[in-house]
């Protein structure tokens, strides 16, 4: 073979060992490249559902949020808005005015800010009697429980609302409502406790007096008053049933005497009947003594 042959013959081996080199070079990097679209499909997909749920997520916030102000209306809070309640008991709400639209006769909804970034305490409702550019005042509208608002001179920051929802209105008349009973029960259960204490008193002072009666009454030692009332009944008591034995006793000695001389006076007469038999015929009856017919008459 030619020179020229053979050259060309390795020229042509070389290229295809540099084609299939490049070949081998080409498929690795074409693998590679798959290899990244997959992965790179697979994050897509999981930023695409990641995406979803974050629509989602977004919405339902959304519609929490709808519903969360729906029935709040307007809202003026801020570093401006505060209140404070002075000693005749208006109170007094700066930082809103005939400026945000509140007019003389609106209820106006106020809250106190906490501490805590968000975080409220509901006051009451105020009744707006006078209304000027930045400033309003009025008396509370609903009924103010003793202690829940309290004359002060340091105003307090504040969020005012006009509207509060129905359901919250409905709850707060229903909380009301069940406090005002409470405290009509606490008031007559203290009303029944001092009644009880004043009847226990007089109960208490009556059982004295009466013990007194019973017992006897010390006190009364030196006044002029009839003697059971110092000793008591139980002492007169007693005092009483020793005459009505003493006098038992005496009654019944008399009856024994009494018996014993109508025994004595029976005899007598027996005797002298016994006497009148055994005289003579013809011999008159004597004449009993005085003493035997007022002794037969006493027997009688």
């Amino acid at each position: 073979m030619h020179i020229s042959g053979k050259i060309l013959a390795g020229f042509v081996l070389l290229l295809g060992a540099v084609a299939i080199w490049l070949s081998g070079k080409t498929l690795g990097i074409r693998q590679g490249y798959m290899e990244l679209a997959q992965k790179n499909k697979q994050e897509f997909l999981q930023k695409e559902q990641q995406f979803a749920e974050a629509l989602a997520e977004r919405d339902r916030k959304r519609a929490e949020y709808v519903r969360a102000i729906a029935g709040w209306e307007r809202v003026y809070d801020g570093p401006n808005v505060s209140a404070g309640v002075d000693p005749s008991g208006i109170v007094v709400i700066n930082g809103v005015g005939t400026s945000n639209g509140v007019k003389v006769g609106d209820v106006l909804y106020l809250f106190a800010l906490g501490q805590e970034a968000g975080s409220s305490q509901y006051v009451g409702s105020i009744q707006v009697a006078d209304a000027a550019d930045g400033r309003v005042s009025g008396r509370p509208y609903t009924r103010i429980r003793t202690g829940e608002i309290n004359p002060t001179n340091q105003p307090f920051p504040a969020r005012v609302r006009k509207l509060v929802p129905t359901r919250f209105q409905d709850e707060m008349s229903s909380l009301d409502q069940r406090l005002l009973l409470l405290e009509q029960s606490l008031a007559n259960a203290g009303q029944d406790a001092t009644f009880l204490k004043e009847l226990q008193e007089r109960t208490d002072m009556l059982i004295e007096d009466r013990m007194k009666e019973i017992n006897g009454n010390p006190a009364l030692e030196n006044t002029r008053v009839p003697e059971v009332n110092k000793t008591g009944l139980l002492a007169a008591i007693v005092g009483e049933e020793d005459l009505r034995n003493t006098a038992l006793k005496q009654g019944d000695d008399l009856l024994r005497r009494l018996l014993r001389t109508r025994q004595k006076t029976d005899e007598l007469l027996q005797e002298n009947r016994q006497l009148t038999k055994s005289l003579p015929a013809g011999v008159s009856t004597p004449v009993l003594p005085q003493a035997s017919v007022e002794s037969r008459r006493s027997v009688r």
